[in-house]
């Protein structure tokens, strides 16, 4: 049996993935089982900034059980900015 070895650098294949690509891969890595040790991320700077985030975070997960005024609403305050 022959065996291969190519070196291959993690940073070139991030560098070329689409941000979808990215976020598919993390999903991925964390269906698996594979969970940070150390999230790397600045703390929320207020406990209302954290409510927020926690309010985003649900509507990612389960946009999917939006109604459709819930999503115009949303797209509607996505268009301010």
């Amino acid at each position: 049996m022959a065996y291969v070895s190519i070196d291959v650098d993690i940073d070139d294949v991030l560098f070329n993935m689409s941000s979808r690509e990215k976020q598919q891969l993390v999903d991925d890595l964390y269906e698996d089982g594979y969970v940070p040790t150390k999230v790397e991320k600045e703390e929320a700077s207020s406990i209302t900034e954290g409510f927020y985030l926690d309010a985003i975070d649900k509507l990612r997960k389960n946009y999917h059980q939006l109604t459709s005024k819930e999503e115009q609403t949303i797209i509607n305050i996505s268009k301010r900015f």
